[in-house]
């Protein structure tokens, strides 16, 4: 603070005691220390801590249970693969990873021999050999049976 004529916090307008400049600028000063004290203490009054969060913002199980899903996928054949490598240097050396091709040439002819043995003709063949193996078996069981005793019975 400057002396007491370079303060002029109010006109000069002396008619009392308590309008002269010292005593203002004393009673202004002590003002000022008060206010200045108070803003030292004082906590900020504004809320500058982020929003109350809520879990179910945060925490989405969805996409947890997604990621858990695609981790366990990744173990999982991570360990297929270790089995295999471990297979592989246990096991005589060969190939482990054959294509197994057949041309369209060889499926057609295979898938010709499956129509023939699921033809008709071929289905009732087989249960004609059914019945006549039960029919075998049924006699082969009476021939130790005593078919005498029935007989005369």
């Amino acid at each position: 603070m400057n002396n007491s004529l370079d303060y002029l916090a109010y006109p000069v307008i002396v008619s009392n005691h308590r309008q002269s400049t010292t005593f203002r600028k004393k009673l202004d000063f002590g003002h000022y220390i008060f206010h200045k004290n108070r803003i030292q203490i004082v906590k900020p009054t504004v809320d500058t801590k982020p929003p109350m969060a809520h879990t179910h913002h945060i925490l989405k199980l969805s996409k947890l249970q997604g990621e858990q899903k695609r981790i366990d996928k990744i173990e999982y054949e991570n360990k297929q693969l270790c089995q295999k490598i471990a297979n592989a240097h246990r096991g005589p050396a060969k190939v482990d990873c054959w294509n197994e091709y057949l041309s369209k040439r060889i499926q057609g002819a295979i898938s010709k021999i499956q129509q023939d043995i699921f033809s008709p003709e071929m289905d009732r063949l087989l249960t004609m050999e059914k019945i006549q193996e039960k029919a075998l078996g049924f006699l082969s069981c009476l021939e130790f049976q005593d078919t005498s005793k029935w007989l005369n019975a």
